[in-house]
Order: C-alpha cells, then structure tokens, then sequence
C-alpha cells in the first residue's frame, strides 16, 4: 500500500481538482495524475472521472475518500503531534538524498536506538529548509545549488560534490523538445549553454521539485531535466544523459544546540562513510 499516492487522492478527491491538488501539494499536476494512475493500475480500479471541464469521483472512489477521510484530517494530526514531541529523528530533504541514498546507506548501518529512529520526508529543498526554519525536522539534507544556506543558527556540514547531466528517456539532441527542471535548478540552463549551444532554443519548465521533473520526463520521452548525475546508479538502464560540467554540493544542516545532535550527527557521519 503506498501512502504517498492514497495522500494524492485525498487531496484530489476533496478539492475534486487535480490543480489544487498539485498546489496544496507543491508538486506539478502531471505528477499528481501519475500517481492517480497508478495507484488506479496497482489494484484494477477506477477513482476519478471526467465530469465535463472537471473531475469527479466514481463509486469506487467516494468510498476509499469516505475510508481515508478521517485519517488524513484528524490521525495524520496526532502522529504529527507526537513525532514532534518524541525522539524520533525527523529528517526532510531532497528527492535523490531521502528516496535513494539515505535508505541505501543507512538501510546497512547498525539501527539507532530504539527510542531513536528515523522518520524521513521527501520533498523539495526548498520545502525541506523551511521545515527546520519551523522545527517541524531534525536535519535536511539538500543541494547548494538550490537553497540559500543560512549559516549563524545551523550546522551545516558538506557530504559530497557531485555533477549535474541532462537526462532524458530519449536520445539528448535533436529529438529533445522540452527540458523540465526543478525550480532551483531553472538556472543551469545558462552555465550550459556555454558548452550546448543548442540547448538555449529548447523550452524551459518550470516545476516544484526533482521528483516532479523525473515523474514528467517519465512520461514525456522527448523532455529532459537537470539532475545529480548519481541518478544514473539507480536510472542508468531507463535513461540517455550528456555531463554539463556544472558542480553542485550536498550538504546536511541541522540547529545547533538541540539535544538530538549527537544522533544527528551520528547519521551524517554514516552518510559520509557511505559515500
């Protein structure tokens, strides 16, 4: 059962509008029709319809929103409330740092204590820096070249420097017809075009996050994005890429003076082992 795509439906069944689904969300609104998909195609079923210029919900789809209603409006609540006030280690970061890397090395590394494990969120970094601002995590885990780090009230410590590519499912030339890229990566374009000239006539999209673009160039096999060339360990069968030779640093930051730091710094020292 995949609780991220069940959370998507929620919010589409509730606003009946894949749009605000995607902006209460911020993620893009194919990413959130892919994961209706899919979680359509998981169990055979159909959730949501056309109803003119809009959406609506099928039978099927009334009673999972009737099923789910009460945990994402009243249980998601209390499990929020008590993390915060637990020993959990709550991190947020990027999507390449907490849906890959962190549950590879990590995943191998001798467990925490058992009042000390992990509860780890994806999102953009930009999302992920303003979560630590507010306390709602421990530790986020982001590149530099998407977020300004502030340095007097956090700790901020570099855990690898990696390339960026351009990535895409189909050949990177001629037949490329968009680039889809993040919101902090919108800028690489203009370091690139120094060495890809041809680049600089290709659209620009715009999304909220990596995971979002990934999700578009899934489906659009003409599109490409911007992303850590440590993609390719887990993507190098499914997509084409061409380096740019632009650099981009990753980084985890967490406040200072809190009595969980001694955990946390216990993670990254993992973390840069593991690298």
């Amino acid at each position: 059962m995949n609780t991220h795509q069940l959370e998507i439906f929620f919010y589409v069944a509730k606003y009946l509008s894949v749009s605000k689904a995607a902006n209460h969300l911020f993620i893009s609104q194919p990413a959130v029709s892919s994961q209706i998909k899919k979680l359509e195609n998981t169990y055979g079923v159909k959730l949501i319809e056309k109803n003119g210029r809009g959406i609506r919900l099928t039978y099927t789809g009334e009673q999972l929103y009737e099923v789910i209603h009460h945990f994402f409006t009243t249980t998601i609540v209390d499990i929020e409330s008590l993390l915060k006030n637990s020993r959990y280690i709550k991190i947020s970061g990027n999507y390449l740092m907490t849906q890959f890397i962190v549950p590879e090395i990590l995943g191998k590394a001798d467990k925490l204590s058992e009042s000390e494990k992990l509860v780890v969120k994806s999102m953009s970094s930009f999302s992920a820096m303003d979560e630590l601002k507010r306390d709602y995590c421990d530790l986020v885990l982001v590149s530099s070249s998407e977020v300004i780090i502030p340095q007097l009230e956090f700790t901020v410590t570099e855990l690898f420097t990696d390339e960026i590519i351009l990535m895409s499912r189909s050949s990177i030339g001629s037949e490329i017809a968009s680039i889809i890229v993040s919101k902090s990566k919108k800028e690489i374009r203009d370091l690139v075009v120094k060495n890809y000239e041809y680049i600089a006539g290709i659209p620009l999209t715009v999304v909220d996050s990596t995971q979002d673009a990934i999700a578009n160039i899934r489906i659009n096999k003409d599109c490409a994005t911007f992303v850590s060339a440590r993609f390719l360990k887990y993507f190098d069968d499914e997509f084409n890429y061409i380096s740019t030779g632009v650099k981009s640093r990753f980084y985890a930051i967490y406040r200072k003076g809190t009595s969980k730091n001694k955990s946390i710094q216990m993670i990254i020292n993992r973390l840069k082992e593991g690298f």
